[in-house]
């Protein structure tokens, strides 16, 4: 590809401008003497810049996919939840397990699929991811009308910290889940 293609041109103008939302991103950080509202503001142009980023490299890299020969195509249906829980007996919780995470996949455990509710004829459940995270502030109503993109309230906050990861693979065969749990 040639240095005029748009969509090069396009990735390239996107990555330069994450650079420079990051560097005020560090600047900000390193003086310590920001604004909690300045460091809101520049933390979250960084976030969306990173986004525009993707998206161009995306468009740049993303090579358009051969439709399949025979068959008609199968409607997928990704479901994705948050649930946010307040410990009111930590003291509890911890000596069911070691630590909070695996105490809650422990439970998801105990009960099978995630959510068992979602179980209908007409689906057939696929592969599962979930995640547990530490440290973040639950969810209220205003956050519904405050989120400029609903897939806002899913993403993971940076005071968050990952404590368990809970996947449920499905595979095409037997041999393929072997060789999975061999790799893992």
């Amino acid at each position: 590809m040639s240095s005029t293609d748009p969509a090069r041109t396009s990735a390239i103008e996107a990555g330069e401008a994450l650079l420079e939302i990051l560097r005020r991103h560090i600047d900000v950080v390193a003086s310590g003497n920001g604004s909690e509202d300045e460091a809101e503001d520049v933390d979250r142009r960084l976030w969306e810049a990173v986004g525009e980023y993707g998206d161009a490299l995306d468009e740049l890299f993303d090579e358009p996919e051969e439709p399949e020969e025979g068959g008609a195509d199968e409607l997928t249906v990704t479901v994705r939840t948050r649930y946010d829980y307040t410990v009111v007996d930590e003291k509890a919780l911890m000596q069911s397990s070691e630590g909070i995470g695996a105490a809650i996949g422990r439970l998801i455990e105990r009960h099978g699929k995630a959510i068992p509710a979602l179980e209908v004829d007409s689906l057939e459940t696929g592969s599962g991811l979930v995640t547990v995270h530490l440290g973040g502030e639950p969810l209220a109503a205003a956050d519904f009308d405050a989120a400029e993109e609903p897939t806002d309230l899913l993403l993971v906050a940076p005071e968050e910290r990952l404590a368990f990861v809970l996947d449920e693979p499905v595979y095409e065969s037997r041999a393929e889940a072997e060789a999975a749990a061999k790799r893992r």
